[in-house]
């Protein structure tokens, strides 16, 4: 969650300076910005998977039932996607206003 908040907040502030004086090279930066933040969104959600695979199969508590826990853990674990596409989703939403703002070609 960290390092998607870490891409996240420069994209949105990247995105918002686009909005207000729109360039190629702002806008390009919000792309690989958004990839990064959406690269750190699919691994935060593959090791959040991860750990509740371990903890459930190394815990025996949780293995006699492990349904209830398994989609306990898979709905924590889509936190980092949540996160990410959410910011991911409002910095397009401000470059939309910046596109409106370019010059025409």
């Amino acid at each position: 969650m960290f390092v998607v908040l870490a891409a996240g907040i420069p994209m949105l502030v990247t995105a918002a300076k686009f909005a207000r004086d729109a360039s190629t090279h702002g806008l390009s930066l919000v792309r690989t910005l958004g990839k990064a933040v959406a690269f750190a969104a699919i691994t935060g959600v593959i090791t959040d998977l991860a750990s509740t695979a371990k903890s459930i199969a190394t815990t025996p508590e949780f293995s006699k039932q492990p349904l209830d826990f398994l989609l306990l853990g898979f709905a924590e674990s889509m936190a980092p996607a949540v996160l990410g596409f959410s910011l991911i989703t409002l910095a397009w939403i401000l470059v939309a206003f910046g596109v409106r703002r370019m010059p025409a070609p």
